[in-house]
């Protein structure tokens, strides 16, 4: 096996796109959107006999607990090869964090929590990082189905507020113009300071959504009340064969028209006109999850549109140098704090 550097993010796009699931994060456009924020962004294959077989979108990420490599969703790695293409990509990564300075490797990869995969990363030398990055435990909606299928293996109370939705005038407004993230992010605010939580910042939001704008693969939806009034918007991904529900805000300014069962649907069916397969809810809480956990509030909402639960490996760190500790006592206090532990 050979890794080196893929110059030509088209090559990368088609392997990624070919992927039984694909995941935005791995796009080398989200390499041009941490770049935008002031990182790097590499690209490195995985290549056995001339043939691209795996790799990773590789992002830097520069903090005050610490500077890191970071794999967002990967490496993307064949089942037949996993565990040797693995280890040869960290031998890898490892010499180039020393050489350029980086106290540890951060990896959060879109891999079944297993024993086998699990074994497979301690081998590469690999431990539980204190913290998760993405979404771990995920809730996921197999699309390939009619609307009234779908709608039918929902929740009845979903399926209900949807209807009720949709008889009394709410108006779902879909857009890609990137001016419309202003009404989005004071939403956000509010909904941040009521249920207080850590939301990402406006220049991320509008900067993550600016790079997969061209290609038409994001979009902002935004329902209103027969009033007028904005009372949900959520930015939603539309990459390969996955949509993803990625950030979010609701005011719920009429308890009797819950505005957000019905934008979910819109951009369900956004997805389904797309031809894409899967709808990703992203994030939810464990099933052994304590009462204050972030995710707590939100799992009913995402389960009762129907689907299952994939079980993601944990976030995966490999120490660097020793400066990687003072990260670890950092973030282990700062996940206890946000509810995680």
């Amino acid at each position: 096996m050979e890794i080196k550097q893929i110059q030509d993010k088209q090559e990368w796009e088609e392997f990624v796109l070919a992927q039984p699931s694909t995941i935005f994060v791995q796009s080398y456009k989200y390499g041009d959107f941490y770049e935008s924020m002031g990182e790097s962004s590499w690209i490195f294959g995985i290549y056995n006999s001339g043939k691209l077989i795996g790799g990773s979108l590789v992002v830097s990420t520069h903090a005050k607990r610490g500077d890191f490599l970071y794999l967002p969703y990967g490496p993307i790695l064949s089942e037949k090869d996993r565990g040797e293409a693995l280890e040869e990509l960290t031998k890898f990564l490892k010499k180039f964090a020393k050489e350029n300075k980086y106290s540890f490797i951060r990896v959060s990869p879109f891999i079944d929590d297993t024993k086998e995969s699990k074994k497979i990363f301690k081998k590469a030398g690999y431990s539980n990082a204190p913290i998760h990055v993405l979404a771990e435990t995920t809730w996921l909606l197999d699309i390939q189905k009619p609307d009234e299928k779908l709608l039918a293996e929902m929740k009845k109370n979903h399926r209900n507020l949807i209807r009720r939705c949709e008889r009394d005038g709410i108006k779902i407004e879909k857009t890609s113009d990137i001016k419309n993230l202003g009404k989005f992010n004071e939403l956000h605010d509010e909904t941040a300071k009521r249920h207080n939580f850590h939301r990402f910042s406006d220049d991320y939001v509008k900067k993550e959504f600016s790079v997969f704008t061209p290609n038409n693969e994001v979009m902002l939806f935004n329902a209103y009340l027969p009033d007028g009034r904005l009372d949900s918007s959520s930015v939603m991904m539309f990459y390969g064969n996955m949509a993803a529900y990625r950030h979010s805000g609701s005011l719920g300014l009429d308890k009797k028209l819950p505005t957000s069962y019905l934008l979910q649907w819109e951009a369900i069916k956004e997805a389904k006109k797309r031809g894409i397969k899967y709808y990703n809810f992203w994030g939810i809480a464990p099933e052994d999850a304590h009462k204050k956990h972030p995710f707590r509030g939100i799992t009913h909402f995402k389960k009762g549109f129907g689907g299952f639960q994939k079980d993601l490996l944990h976030c995966q760190d490999l120490p660097v140098s020793a400066k990687y500790w003072v990260t670890w006592v950092i973030e282990t206090i700062r996940s206890f704090n946000r509810g995680f532990k």
